[in-house]
């Protein structure tokens, strides 16, 4: 259930800082972290962290497999003390006396590889994998010499997930899927139709009551979440081969459906103890999955809170 999350980097915005002095901090390198951005040519984004001696640096720069940016080259370095300096850096990097600087050596990918816990694509450029030489505080410089692109940062190799992290990041795999050159109206489609016809249905079912609406409403964010897997899986592999990763996909896309035709059952049925307790039960577990776009499983749990019989008619008054 939790399986895209367990393997994959905690996204984060990049901040663009192009002085040296005021790069972005990562405050863990060890956490697994990527890094989303956008360059230009000749402009350089610096990021810093602070390692101890003999501390794993793990470094990787991928980019967008959108075919717009194939001409996009991004490349990355890697700055600290006792780094031997190596490779061809343009002199436009900015190299704090004392400190070296390593180059790391681009790829040429054939192909995008695929992702399935997004499901996303992208190419891999660069990768740097070492201990620190010395105690203290090392900068990574990514720039681009010719064409400009979006390109992200991997940094970091332990895989940790905070309660807040698993929480937002549907919203964080929304920026995923902008970076990778998507519009926001293909994003978030399946989830304004989906809202349309639970609407509809809800109107023309014969329990409109709070609980009803809700769940109904929950339940069909759900399939959406089922369709936007599906859909953009289908999207990436015009961009990466086809592998037996896309069954993952698939059995995520699978799940998310299962939560949404739960729930609509649990709705559409006589609202006991027992159906609130489902209810609350799909909607924490959709939360914990990244399903329902976070709105779907606030729903799913307030609607186990909420009235299950229609408001009763005012009579009136006798005057007599």
């Amino acid at each position: 259930m939790l399986s895209w999350a367990s393997m994959a980097h905690v996204p984060l915005i990049s901040e663009e800082k192009e002085n040296i002095s005021l790069a972005m901090h990562i405050s863990d390198p060890a956490k697994s972290w990527a890094i989303y951005g956008f360059i230009k040519p000749h402009v350089v984004h610096y990021y810093s962290f602070d390692v101890k001696r003999g501390q794993r640096i793990y470094l990787s720069l991928i980019k967008s497999a959108d075919p717009q940016e194939k001409d996009f080259v991004p490349a990355m370095i890697l700055i600290g003390p006792k780094i031997e300096t190596a490779g061809n850096a343009p002199d436009w990097i900015q190299l704090p006396k004392g400190l070296g600087g390593l180059v790391a050596a681009t790829k040429n990918a054939s192909s995008a590889t695929y992702e399935p816990f997004g499901p996303s694509s992208f190419i891999k450029m660069a990768e740097l994998d070492l201990p620190a030489p010395e105690s203290g505080r090392y900068y990574v410089a990514v720039y681009s010499n010719v064409a400009q692109g979006h390109y992200g940062l991997a940094a970091g190799y332990r895989e940790e997930f905070s309660f807040a992290d698993r929480i937002a990041s549907p919203i964080r795999l929304i920026f995923v899927w902008l970076w990778s050159g998507q519009s926001p109206g293909m994003i978030l489609i399946p989830y304004f139709v989906a809202e349309i016809i639970s609407i509809l249905i809800f109107w023309r079912s014969s329990r409109r009551t709070a609980y009803s609406f809700a769940g109904t409403m929950a339940a069909f964010l759900f399939l959406a979440t089922s369709a936007t897997v599906i859909g953009q899986t289908a999207f990436n592999l015009t961009r990466a081969p086809f592998g037996p990763e896309v069954y993952i996909s698939l059995t995520i896309a699978l799940f998310h459906s299962i939560l949404g035709v739960i729930g609509l059952r649990l709705a559409r049925s006589e609202a006991g103890m027992l159906q609130r307790t489902l209810m609350g039960i799909i909607g924490t577990v959709a939360l914990l999955a990244g399903s329902g776009l976070i709105m779907g499983p606030i729903l799913a749990i307030a609607a186990s809170m909420l009235p299950s019989l229609k408001s009763p008619v005012p009579s009136t008054p006798d005057p007599r």
